[in-house]
Parts: C-alpha cells; sequence; structure tokens
C-alpha cells in the first residue's frame, strides 16, 4: 500500500453498531440530524486524544495507534500519531505539512495540488464540524442507533466505495461530538478510532497549527 493510501486510511476509521440498523427515512432521522446540526454549530474548537485500533484480514494481531486531534473552525486541523509512529499532518486553511518521525522529514503541501490530502482533510472537517450539507452530497446517511446517536454513511460515489465501503459516526450521549468513528472496507477490513479526554471550545494555541 503506498504511503498516500495509508495515510488517507489512517486519517479516517469506524465502528460496528450493536444495534439494529434504521432505515434513512424512519421517524425522527431529520429530527436527529437537525439537533446535530444545531450543537456542532457551537463548536469553535475540538482537542481529543485517540486509540486507534486497525483490523486487518492479513494479521491476526489488532494494530493499535495512539495519538491527538485538534479541531479549530473553520478549517485548521491536527492529526498525529503518538505511538508506535510519529507520523501526521497540520492544515491551515489550504496549507499544511506532513512529517514522518522516523526520518525527521517535513513536507509542505497545498490541498489545491495534493488530491488525497484533500481528500483526507475534507472528510476529517466535515465530521468534526458535523458540515451535513458537504456529508448529504457525498454519503447516504441513516440513523444507525438512536442512543448514543449514531450515524451510518454510505458512499454515494463508486470512487470512494472502492476505499471506504461504509462510515459510521457515533456521538456522545450529549451529542456535543463524536466519540467513535469507524471505516470499514471492501473484504472485511476496518479501521476503528475511539475519541478520549475531549475537550470542547478550549484554547488552542496558533502554534499547533503550523
Amino acid at each position: 500500500m503506498g504511503k498516500s493510501c495509508r495515510i488517507l486510511l489512517l486519517a479516517l476509521g469506524l465502528f460496528a453498531a450493536a444495534c439494529g440498523m434504521a432505515q434513512a427515512e424512519s421517524p425522527g432521522s431529520d429530527e436527529v440530524l437537525s439537533r446535530l446540526r444545531s450543537k456542532a454549530a457551537t463548536v469553535r474548537s475540538i482537542s481529543s486524544n485517540f486509540v486507534q485500533e486497525k483490523h486487518l484480514s492479513v494479521f491476526d494481531d489488532t494494530l493499535i495507534s495512539s495519538g491527538r486531534f485538534l479541531y479549530g473552525s473553520p478549517d485548521r486541523l491536527r492529526w498525529e500519531y503518538l505511538a508506535p509512529i510519529t507520523d501526521g499532518f497540520v492544515l491551515n486553511g489550504r496549507t499544511g505539512i506532513r512529517w514522518e518521525g522516523a526520518t525527521g522529514t517535513r513536507r509542505e503541501f497545498l490541498l489545491n495540488s495534493d488530491p488525497v490530502m484533500s481528500i483526507v482533510a475534507a472528510q476529517l472537517l466535515a465530521w468534526a464540524a458535523f458540515d451535513l450539507t458537504k456529508l448529504e452530497s457525498e454519503y447516504r446517511i441513516e440513523v444507525a442507533c438512536p442512543s448514543p446517536t449514531t450515524l451510518r454513511l454510505t458512499p454515494k460515489s463508486e470512487v470512494t466505495r472502492q476505499v471506504i465501503s461504509q462510515l459510521v459516526i457515533e456521538f456522545t450521549l450529549g451529542e456535543d461530538v463524536v466519540r467513535m468513528v469507524e471505516l470499514q472496507q471492501e473484504g472485511g477490513d476496518y479501521t476503528r478510532i475511539r475519541f478520549e479526554g475531549t475537550v470542547v471550545n478550549g484554547p488552542l494555541a496558533d502554534n499547533l497549527f503550523r
């Protein structure tokens, strides 16, 4: 797997919901999405640690890594792995920096000329800010579970489905932030990311996005 594809798959995640899946047209779906959008509109920043579990059919063991995620409205991101690797990237508007801890290399990028990072950034920003307009343009959205509120997103694009078969997003009980994200791939492989110690609307230093 190429470096760019690996970053895309690492930066997105998923989970298999224990409760039954509701139909997209089920009563209350519009109400749930409207409520989530209203709450997301009040979020100016997010700071969270995460633990990622990668389940691959070619390995018996689960690949576990940890790191932190920062979001500053409207378009600042920091996604970094702290163990066992130290890769990551920051985004500030349309420009960003990627780094590899093993080699110490840092590379600047522009979203306009880096299609993979453009996809990664768009996906992370969309669910961090819960940009429902953006999400609905790219996914069919279903309410998978009413409590905790869980959404199942199926890509509309055939190209996207080659990378992501389904995306599931679980919110905290208060629906303030995302608690768990899971990316499922064709063939049964999946990546699950659990967010911990999340702080909403706390201060974030500017140098964290440089």
